[in-house]
């Protein structure tokens, strides 16, 4: 026998009431009580599971039948999407992101399927499916401007890892919801750590100097602040200190036309402006409106303005074209080659973790080789332990 309290919102406690019958039939029933505290709330429920007890097990024929376990299809799109996302907070692009792997992959194969019917061979088969996609429009239906086409791509298992995710989650919410009794096990997807590319200071200098006068400035601040785009699109005037302490604050992101509050990682950071940076802000501003980086009518800027500014600039410097989020990258790398700390990089990044800032920790001078000296035969490029040690053997002395 078992009565379980937990607070419920701003107010009462949900209890919840399980225990087996003679038969090992379980009964569970769950509810929200309007008591003070949580001690009468378990009062209540224990008189509540006396009551059930004393009236004994019900008959078969007299038990309320169960309710149809609801398609997968039907609980997406009447339950799911339209409470969950919001009621967990997720911003735009995450919803986005959700709603693409519903439509695009998860309704397509599961639709018709009950949530109770999904299980592990299920499963299995679905991954199966997806390594079998590729990225884009079938090949059959693929059109090109100069007649050529470039092979598919099949999806990536990044991908293939971040839709079923989709999919656990929903199957989990359907589950503490209620109305799934048991949530099946998942395949595990293995995964590599994506490569990227970047600029190096002598290239990320040309690229600035080769960018449109209008457009120098956004490439310059992404390139020395290691901004996200819609950081960056969102950024305003009051985000950044041109007197005092010389730095930017990123608090917002902007994506779709909409600026909503928090970064990526949900916490707010500050990043140091370059003395390049700081004289350019300042040649920059304008009074055509709050945003640093606007058009002409003080209206936002969007993705694809991001996008050209870089392609023209990178075909002028004569430099091969990565994508905008590579000037991030590009920050990050150029940091590291200078010798910056790990853990600075990290902040002035804003990851959540050191695990995704250390995927640049192989660019930091010496790459490490300065140890492996005490492998013997070796000459290490640089000996700060043995300088070290000097030292204080001078000193002892």
């Amino acid at each position: 026998m078992s009565v379980k309290v937990a607070p419920w919102g701003r107010g009462g406690f949900q209890v919840t009431i399980r225990f087996r019958w003679p038969d090992r039939s379980v009964f569970r029933d769950r509810r929200v009580v309007d008591t003070p505290t949580a001690a009468q709330a378990k009062k209540w429920g224990e008189q509540r599971e006396r009551e059930v007890l004393s009236a004994g097990q019900p008959k078969a024929e007299d038990a309320k039948p169960k309710k149809a376990c609801p398609t997968f299809k039907t609980f997406v799109d009447d339950s799911w999407l339209p409470t969950y996302p919001i009621s967990a907070a997720n911003r735009r692009t995450t919803i986005k992101e959700k709603k693409t792997h519903v439509r695009v992959h998860l309704a397509p194969f599961f639709g018709d399927t009950r949530l109770n019917e999904v299980d592990r061979l299920m499963l299995d088969q679905f991954v199966a499916e997806m390594f079998e996609k590729t990225v884009g429009k079938d090949p059959s239906v693929r059109t090109s401007r100069n007649g050529k086409l470039d092979a598919p791509r099949p999806l990536s298992a990044k991908r293939i890892k971040n839709v079923m995710g989709t999919l656990r989650t929903i199957l989990g919410t359907a589950h503490r919801w209620g109305v799934l009794e048991k949530v099946p096990e998942f395949p595990q997807i293995k995964t590599v750590t994506p490569t990227f590319d970047f600029y190096d200071a002598t290239e990320a200098a040309l690229l600035v100097a080769s960018a449109r006068e209008d457009e120098r400035i956004l490439v310059l601040f992404a390139l020395h602040t290691g901004a996200r785009a819609g950081e960056l699109l969102a950024l305003e005037w009051t985000d950044v200190d041109l007197r005092a302490h010389q730095l930017v604050s990123f608090s917002k992101s902007r994506s779709d036309g909409f600026t909503t509050n928090g970064t990526k990682s949900g916490k707010p950071r500050k990043v140091p402006l370059s003395l390049p940076l700081a004289g350019a802000l300042k040649a920059h501003r304008h009074m055509r409106g709050p945003l640093v980086f606007c058009q002409e009518d003080g209206t936002a800027l969007t993705l694809w303005h991001l996008h050209g500014a870089l392609e023209r600039a990178a075909r002028h410097a004569k430099l091969r074209l990565l994508r905008w989020h590579d000037l991030r990258h590009s920050f990050a790398s150029n940091l590291t080659i200078g010798g910056t700390p790990i853990r600075q990089v990290q902040e002035w990044m804003g990851h959540a973790t050191i695990t995704m800032t250390m995927r640049y920790s192989h660019l930091a001078p010496g790459g490490g080789r300065e140890f492996l000296a005490a492998l013997g035969g070796a000459k290490p490029i640089h000996q700060p332990h043995a300088e070290l040690a000097a030292r204080f053997d001078g000193r002892s002395r």
